[in-house]
């Protein structure tokens, strides 16, 4: 004879709950590590740009955005834009996320390289953080 009691299978239903909070909150940390990630890819990759187009500046301002543009590239990114002015490079890079991250927007931050005196200048134009 078996006696059924109203608690019967709770622990399953409690354990399952725990199961399914734990997984969310994973799923939150990792979407949220991996938006810093991209972040900190993109902000590699147009400081990067910014002082290949630097260097390249002698060469003129096609040669230094052509060659920020594969700097971007090979750091993940996409060159959105290149102005020089004199030694000073002012780019814009945007570098997407991919993966089942995929969902996230794209990053795009700015960045400017060049000697340090030209610095005191003129602010840079940079574009709101993403």
């Amino acid at each position: 004879m078996s006696v059924h009691h109203g608690q019967d299978g709770s622990a399953t239903v409690l354990v399952l709950a725990v199961t399914g909070v734990l997984l969310a909150a994973g799923v939150v940390g990792s979407a949220f590590g991996g938006a810093v990630l991209l972040r900190h890819r993109a902000a590699s990759a147009a400081d990067a740009a910014a002082l290949a187009a630097a260097i390249e500046a002698v060469a003129g301002e096609r040669a230094a955005c052509e060659r920020a543009a594969a700097v971007a590239r090979a750091n993940g990114g996409s060159l959105v834009s290149c102005t020089m002015r004199g030694a000073v490079a002012d780019v814009s890079v945007a570098v997407a996320a991919n993966g089942w991250l995929g969902w996230l927007p794209a990053v795009r931050l700015s960045s400017r390289a060049g000697p340090a005196e030209t610095y005191q200048e003129k602010r840079a134009p940079l574009d709101p953080a993403s």
